[in-house]
């Protein structure tokens, strides 16, 4: 008799190992379900931000582009050539508002506070502009200030977007 209550104490032992051993595995492989799982969606948020920040930069280099397109005008003394210049200017703007929206929902404070410091240059680089059309309209004689400061700005703004480029690179290779 005590050989049959070893043979059933040794089936249990080697039931309760089964169940052991099997809880032991569904536990390893819903951790390792979780850890991909978090894994996939760290790599999709992280493609979401790449593509709210390509889409930025561009807009960045359009303003840049179309701040150069006013700066000759400036030089001038006709308003004609720098209102049309100014309205591309200030769609420019209005796509990087835009754009800076996206961004600021999907990256870190040091890329935000780029984007910020960037489009509070992007609206001086404006308000410039449109200073020197007020000041040509009214024939005044500092409308080579403004061309300085704006072109000043301008620069500024080249210099932030480098910097909004550096602190993208850093988000995005997780430094």
């Amino acid at each position: 008799m005590d050989q049959g209550w070893a043979a059933v104490a040794g089936a249990g032992v080697g039931v309760l190992g089964a169940v052991i051993s099997g809880l032991v595995s569904a536990a390893a492989l819903r951790r390792q379900s979780h850890d991909q799982l978090a894994g996939s969606r760290a790599q999709w948020h992280r493609q979401l931000r790449r593509d709210a920040y390509v889409t930025f930069i561009g807009a960045a280099r359009h303003f840049q582009a179309q701040a150069r397109a006013v700066s000759p005008s400036l030089g001038g003394n006709e308003v004609e050539p720098v209102q049309r210049a100014v309205v591309g200017l200030r769609s420019a703007e209005n796509a990087l508002l835009e754009q800076a929206q996206v961004v600021d929902l999907e990256a870190p404070d040091q890329v935000v506070e780029a984007v910020a410091s960037l489009l509070a240059t992007a609206k001086q680089v404006v308000v410039d502009t449109s200073i020197w059309l007020e000041l040509a309209e009214r024939g005044d004689s500092a409308l080579g200030t403004y061309h300085r400061r704006f072109a000043e700005d301008r620069e500024v703004f080249g210099q932030r977007v480098d910097l909004l480029r550096d602190k993208i690179r850093q988000d995005l290779q997780g430094q």
